[in-house]
């Protein structure tokens, strides 16, 4: 009663306003004089019956009708789904198999027609109608061999060849209609056909398949979010693969042979990386592929370190060159091509990553230390390249981290921590004299490189000379940096040396003084005052010929 005494206060209303309306055109043509008048009390009434209109057509597309025209569409199908799916079961379960697959064949073929009958009069409930038929259709097919006590097929091979050409169906019905959800479905159904075939080289296949059909689907139709869907589906294939499969009933635990699954592995992760080409140039899209690139980059690493761990412990040094060179080679690839310094960062950070797995397992501790304080230099000179400010930030990171390990570590090596002064040192003049190619605007990264030059020319030369001589190698190292920023012109080195001869007066007074013999007392002490005092003679000279 309340909703019908609704209606009637809305036909009621609308009945009023249409009458006003009316009357103001009944007197609008009676009193032509008056006609400015009307025009505003008109525009009133226009307004009035647009705002009934408007409240009208707000009802029409309320949360309402949301609900009943589309919610409940879809719990419909879901309930028909599952009954038709417990019906099949409840006659398979009572002996009757072949009369489960015809109600089950049947009951698609119904909802198919059904879906064809109502296109014209309610598209969506047909579309429902569509992907519920196509579901039943494949649960059927796959009941024909797979998880039944009794099997109707016998043959898994046979099975599994029918359950892909229901796949290739579904594909068909993707790229025909343009339809995002068909195309689900085929992805879908083509990763459940490779779990339930249950034998690696079926498997894997399969799983690499999927992963290429969704950059295809990308690639013709920009379907990003089924792009996203499918690389974490298909990771996660690959590590049920891993774990032996337990859909399927066996143990979870680590597969005993590798059968050349990594090489599946770098099959998809390569596949994803191949849509960076597809960036649109308007930068429209490079939110998406950032974060794909990223989702692609955590999965392909988790299932890379199950893998290393269970099959290459041992022998990872070439998995990891392999890596080095294909992400290296990419980078380069996607600056040449692109010019989008995200892409061409990620892929030179991780390639520059797996060299140094690579050669921590060629020379181990602490030689390799070393070879990665050189590598920095090279990461920098890469960045200079493609002028990408990124690497450069990322690098100084990560030499940090480098460095900190070294000095917390036990074991040093004179060459070895030489390397580490100058490799920051030659990296922060690169950059002064690069800067604009990567257009750094602030000092942070270089000053950064710098500090970590001065404490560690610090402690190489702590661990390089005797005791008694550590005092003199830091003035004489004072000395360098002064004359150095008398030649660059450059303040910072003149900051530098201030701070030496500073912490060499510290140590001699603190340490030097109580530890050395007599001689090497008076020469430190000496050579201090001679290098202190000479610096502070050229600010002297140099304050005097500002004032003049």
């Amino acid at each position: 009663m309340a909703d019908h005494e609704q209606e009637m206060e809305k036909i009621e209303r609308r009945l009023n306003s249409l009458e006003t309306r009316l009357a103001m055109l009944e007197s609008e043509m009676v009193n032509g004089e008056n006609k400015d008048n009307g025009r505003p009390e008109v525009q009133v009434t226009l307004t009035e019956t647009h705002s009934l209109s408007d409240t009208l057509s707000e009802d029409d597309t309320g949360l309402e009708t949301l609900i009943g025209r589309f919610g409940l569409a879809w719990l419909g199908n879901i309930v028909l789904l599952f009954g038709i799916i417990f019906l099949t079961q409840y006659l398979m379960n009572t002996g009757n198999l072949f009369l489960s697959i015809l109600v089950g064949y049947i009951s698609a073929a119904s909802i198919f027609f059904l879906a064809g009958h109502l296109k014209k009069l309610n598209e969506h409930l047909s579309f429902i109608f569509k992907i519920n038929a196509q579901i039943i259709l494949f649960y059927v097919t796959l009941r024909l061999h797979f998880f039944s006590a009794s099997q109707a097929l016998s043959n898994k091979s046979i099975s599994v060849i029918i359950l892909l050409l229901l796949v290739a169906l579904q594909v068909y019905i993707a790229i025909r209609d343009k339809s995002q959800a068909f195309a689900t479905l085929s992805l879908i159904f083509a990763l459940t056909t490779a779990v339930v075939s249950d034998t690696t080289f079926v498997m894997l296949p399969l799983v690499v398949a999927t992963a290429y059909g969704s950059i295809y689907y990308y690639y013709r139709f920009n379907w990003n979010s089924l792009l996203v869907l499918v690389i974490i589906l298909t990771y996660s294939s690959l590590l049920l693969w891993l774990l032996g499969n337990p859909v399927m009933g066996h143990p979870s635990q680590l597969i005993a042979d590798n059968h050349s699954g990594v090489i599946f592995l770098f099959g998809i992760g390569a596949g994803f990386s191949f849509t960076l080409l597809l960036r649109k140039e308007d930068g429209s899209s490079d939110d998406f592929l950032i974060g794909m690139t990223f989702v692609n980059g955590i999965l392909f690493t988790l299932l890379l370190v199950f893998i290393v761990l269970g099959f290459f412990s041992k022998n990872y040094v070439t998995l990891f060159s392999i890596i080095t060179v294909c992400c290296l080679s990419w980078s380069i690839v996607l600056h040449l091509r692109s010019g989008w310094n995200f892409a061409s960062a990620f892929y030179a950070l991780y390639g520059f990553m797996a060299m140094s797995i690579a050669l921590y397992g060629l020379f181990g501790m602490p030689q390799v230390y070393l070879l990665l304080s050189v590598q920095s230099l090279v990461v920098v000179s890469m960045a200079l390249w493609f002028r990408n400010r990124l690497i450069v930030v990322m690098n100084s990171l990560l030499f940090l981290a480098i460095l900190l390990v070294y000095i917390l570590s036990s074991k040093y090596i004179t060459g070895v921590s030489f390397s580490f002064a100058l490799v920051p040192l030659i990296s922060a003049r690169i950059i002064n004299w690069k800067r604009s190619r990567l257009q750094i605007k602030t000092d942070l990264i270089r000053n950064l490189y710098m500090a970590e030059g001065f404490f560690m020319v610090l402690f190489a030369l702590v661990l390089a000379v005797p005791k008694h001589f550590i005092t003199l190698s830091w003035a004489i190292a004072a000395l360098v940096y002064f004359i150095i920023s008398l030649i660059l012109k450059n303040i910072k080195y003149r900051y530098m040396a201030l701070g030496t001869l500073i912490c060499a007066a510290f140590y001699l007074f603190i340490f030097g003084l109580a530890r050395i013999e007599l001689i090497y007392r008076v020469l430190a002490l000496l050579f201090l005052a001679v290098i202190s005092i000479g610096i502070s003679m050229y600010y002297t000279s140099r304050i005097k010929k500002s004032d003049n």
